[in-house]
C-alpha cells in the first residue's frame, strides 16, 4: 500500500549494506570490509570478569537505566584523559554518549540549523556523511591527501560557494577511510580557518590511541579557543564496540544541550557499559591493554602491507604506511570500477569497501578501504592473494 505523504528522503550506508551481504555469503569470506575490532582484541577485555565484579559491587541497580550525562566515575576518567592532552575539562565539560555517531548527530542538531554548511573531508567515513545529511545540513566535501584534510583546498571551495560554514567535521588521527593524520601545520590552519568562518570544529579522534609509530600531534582542541572545538571520541576501538558508549568533551553549555537532545533520544548510554569501562580503567590495566592492541595491530598493518608487496607486485596498485589505526587506503589503477572488482572480490571470498561509499558528492579516485583490524593475522596473507585473484579478473 502507498504511503499518503511523499516520505523524507533517507540515506542508506553502502559499508553497512556490505556488511549482510558478506553476512550472507555461503562461502568462506576473509572480510576486510569492517572496521570492526580484532576478536583477539576483544578478548582481551575480559569482559564476563568485569561484568560480574561490578554486578557483585552494586547489585541488580547495575542494569537499571543511569543519569543521562553519564556515570561521574566513567565521565572524570574522559575529563582526566582531556587534561593529560593539554585540554582543560571538568566532569562538566563530558557527556557520555551512545557511541561516536549518536555525539555527531546530537551536536548537528546543537549547533547547527537545518540548511547550514558543514565542511567534511573527503573521502570520509560514510556513516558520518549520512548523519550530517540527515540533519539537514548542506556539505562541502574537501580532498584529503597523505597529510589529512587539505584545508587550503576547503578554504577555496568554502570561498567558491559562497557559504558560510557552521562545522567542519574531521576525522584527524589515522583517519577512516585512509589512514592518514591531519599535520601540525593543517592542524592550525584548519583552527584559524574555523575562526575566520565563525565555526566549530567536531574533532572525532576514536583512533589516536592507536599509534603504533611516531609522535602524537597536539589535540585541536589545545590550538583553539575553547567554544572553537568539541572534541569527540568513542571506547568502540579500544575496548568493546557492542557497549556503544562514547563521550564529548566541550564547553559546558553545549554539553547542557546535548543532554536536553539526548533525553528525548536514548535518555542515557548503557550503564551498565560505562561502568565495566570505568571498572577497566580502576583495575589499572588500560595502559598495558593499549599497548597490547598497538602491537596487535601494528603486526596486521605489516603484514598486510607485505602481502600487498608480494601479491601486487609489477602492478599499479599503491598503498599508503600509516603510524596507527585500522586502515589502508589502496590506489587501484586509473580506470579500473572498483565496484566490479568488489563483485569479483565476493566471488573469490574476499570483501573491502570501494571509495564511492566515503563521498557524497565527490567524485573520488578508484581505490578500496581495507581495514586490517579484524581478520585474524594468519588469514590476512589468504585475503590478499584473493584480492589479486578478483584483480586478475577484473
Amino acid at each position: 500500500m502507498e504511503l499518503p505523504v511523499e516520505l523524507p528522503e533517507v540515506h542508506h550506508s553502502l559499508i553497512d549494506d556490505l556488511l549482510a551481504v558478506v553476512v550472507a555469503q555461503t562461502r568462506d569470506t576473509v572480510s576486510f570490509a569492517m572496521g570492526s575490532p580484532a576478536p583477539e582484541a576483544l578478548a582481551l577485555v575480559g569482559v564476563e570478569e568485569l561484568v560480574a565484579a561490578v554486578a557483585a559491587r552494586r547489585g541488580a541497580g547495575v542494569y537499571g537505566y543511569g543519569v543521562t550525562e553519564g556515570e561521574a566515575e566513567l565521565r572524570e576518567i574522559v575529563a582526566a584523559d582531556a587534561r593529560a592532552r593539554g585540554i582543560p575539562a571538568t566532569v562538566e565539560h563530558v557527556i557520555i554518549t551512545g557511541g561516536a555517531l549518536q555525539a555527531i548527530g546530537m551536536l548537528c542538531r546543537v549547533l547547527a540549523h537545518p540548511g547550514d554548511t558543514a565542511v567534511t573531508e573527503a573521502p570520509s567515513f560514510g556513516n558520518s556523511l549520512n548523519t550530517l545529511r540527515h540533519a539537514g545540513l548542506r556539505l562541502l566535501e574537501a580532498p584529503v591527501d597523505d597529510d589529512g584534510l587539505d584545508v587550503d583546498a576547503a578554504a577555496a571551495l568554502v570561498a567558491s560557494s559562497g557559504a558560510v560554514p557552521r562545522l567542519f567535521l574531521v576525522n584527524p588521527t589515522f583517519q577512516n577511510p585512509t589512514g592518514s593524520t591531519l599535520s601540525l601545520a593543517r592542524r592550525r590552519a584548519l583552527v584559524a580557518l574555523a575562526e575566520r568562518s565563525g565555526a566549530v570544529i567536531i574533532d572525532d579522534d576514536p583512533y589516536r590511541e592507536l599509534r603504533s609509530r611516531g609522535r602524537d600531534l597536539p589535540a585541536l582542541a589545545t590550538l583553539a579557543a575553547p567554544e572553537r572545538v568539541v572534541s569527540v571520541g568513542s571506547f568502540s576501538k579500544t575496548i568493546v564496540p557492542g557497549f556503544r558508549v562514547g563521550w564529548v568533551v566541550a564547553e559546558p553549555r553545549i554539553v547542557r544541550r546535548i543532554a536536553a537532545v539526548k533525553q528525548s533520544i536514548d535518555g542515557c548510554a548503557s550503564p551498565i557499559g560505562q561502568q565495566v569501562i570505568a571498572e577497566l580503567h580502576a583495575r589499572g590495566r588500560m595502559p598495558a591493554h593499549l599497548e597490547a592492541l598497538r602491537a596487535l595491530y601494528a603486526a596486521k598493518r605489516d603484514r598486510a602491507r607485505a602481502a600487498l608487496a608480494r601479491e601486487f607486485a609489477g602492478t599499479e596498485v599503491r598503498w599508503n604506511d600509516p603510524d596507527g589505526g585500522f586502515y589502508l587506503w589502496v590506489r587501484l589503477p586509473a580506470g579500473m570500477d572498483a565496484h566490479r572488482l568488489l563483485e569479483r572480490g565476493l566471488e573469490e571470498g574476499v570483501a573491502f569497501v570501494p571509495s564511492s561509499a566515503f563521498s557524497v558528492a565527490r567524485e573520488l579516485p578508484s581505490a578500496i578501504r581495507l581495514s586490517y583490524a579484524s581478520p585474524k593475522l594468519e588469514r590476512i596473507d589468504e585475503g590478499i592473494a584473493r584480492l589479486r585473484r578478483a584483480f586478475d579478473r577484473v
